[in-house]
């Protein structure tokens, strides 16, 4: 116990100094995630912005034409006047003009936006490099923390029992996620077999499919080439499936939830029917392409049914491996709290969680007026 005490004491200056700089930088992590997504989404809007400002910049040019010839035109003009219509010519030159005006004040207000956006994505731009030094910071500090605690607190601390406690949560915490992540990651690598799997299946279906009809007009005299068409296919769509097949054991090998699956087996024939034709042997491997057809679609729907609850398994996985992340970080922040705690008691010096620098989040940004992206 004492040597406990003694290790506390002997650590104490450099845990107030860690615990100093962490609430300094505490703020970091979450506002660099989140000036990160800000930023994505700023750079996503511009571009957006981008392509629509080019199409304003054409209207504009064609209505600056359109205008210009109108009211450049001499001629018309004069033809308007002899014909006693020169107030209608001046209404549609007016017309043009205030069309061109409109374009011009649309391109001009995305052309403000676009300056608006870019000034902006430059500061996010500096401030999320700020913001990645500080996290890194407090990343390492977080360690050297840890690393302090593994070095003070190693082995049982019956003196303090909760410290036991929480450690003994935290390795469970610990066990609890990996478990799940593994899950998740057999899952997630199951779904993408079983999509790949179902690819497959798919274009066997379709080999299946050329072969059936090659094989209906043989019956009725296609002769040696819809023989070599119906056998090319048949070949094609047997190579393809024992590659499914092959897949969807690695899948159920990951996730034994998934299938099982019927093997189809693929009509074959012999070289020399080919040569040796006639009416009643075409009609008989008809009917053997034909079942083998049935089968790869009956396959191709079991596997489409088995990828959607292979996907739904992925999800569930996915969240209760984000469930386990969040329960390891609650109990690893716990563990910590009484760490400090224990510290404090030894010690008498209250360990204070500084309040970080206060930050104004920037807000989403900014929308598009309907103007700006009007393209007719």
């Amino acid at each position: 116990m004492a040597d406990i005490r003694a290790r506390i004491l002997e650590a104490a200056d450099a845990h107030i100094s860690l615990v100093s700089q962490m609430s300094d930088l505490e703020h970091a992590p979450f506002t660099l995630e989140q000036q990160s997504k800000y930023l994505e989404d700023l750079k996503v809007t511009l571009a957006s912005l981008k392509v629509g400002l080019g199409m304003l910049r054409k209207i504009t040019s064609k209505e600056r034409k359109g205008h210009q010839d109108l009211r450049d035109s001499f001629a018309r003009r004069y033809a308007h006047k002899l014909t006693g219509r020169s107030e209608k010519f001046v209404s549609k030159i007016e017309k043009e003009e205030r069309e061109y005006l409109e374009a011009l004040h649309n391109e001009r207000a995305a052309e403000e936006k676009e300056r608006y956006l870019e000034e902006t994505i430059a500061e996010t731009e500096s401030r999320v490099a700020e913001l990645t030094i500080q996290a890194n910071q407090y990343v390492n500090l977080k360690e050297e923390s840890e690393q302090l605690y593994k070095k003070v607190f190693d082995g049982p601390t019956p003196e303090f029992p909760e410290e036991d406690q929480m450690e003994v949560a935290v390795q469970h915490a610990k066990d609890f996620f990996a478990e799940a992540q593994s899950r998740c990651n057999n899952d997630q690598e199951a779904e993408k077999i079983m999509f790949r799997a179902e690819k497959a299946v798919a274009r066997a279906v379709h080999f299946c499919d050329e072969a059936l009809s090659a094989s209906s007009w043989d019956v009725w005299g296609g002769g040696t080439v819809a023989d070599m068409i119906e056998r090319d296919n048949l070949s094609k769509a047997k190579s393809t499936v024992s590659k499914a097949q092959m897949l969807l054991g690695q899948a159920i090998d990951l996730q034994d939830a998934i299938g099982p699956f019927d093997n189809v087996k693929v009509a074959s024939g012999h070289a020399a029917d080919i040569f040796l034709d006639n009416p009643f042997s075409d009609y008989e491997f008809h009917k053997k392409v034909k079942e083998t057809y049935v089968q790869m679609r009956l396959l191709h729907q079991k596997v489409q049914l088995e990828l959607q609850a292979q996907r739904g398994r992925a999800l569930d996985s996915k969240n209760n491996m984000e469930d386990a992340k969040s329960q390891l970080a609650a109990a690893r922040g716990e563990l910590e709290r009484v760490r400090r705690e224990v510290f404090e008691h030894v010690t008498g010096i209250p360990c204070l969680v500084g309040t970080p620098p206060p930050y104004d989040a920037m807000d989403s940004p900014p929308a598009l007026e309907p103007e700006e992206i009007r393209t007719t």
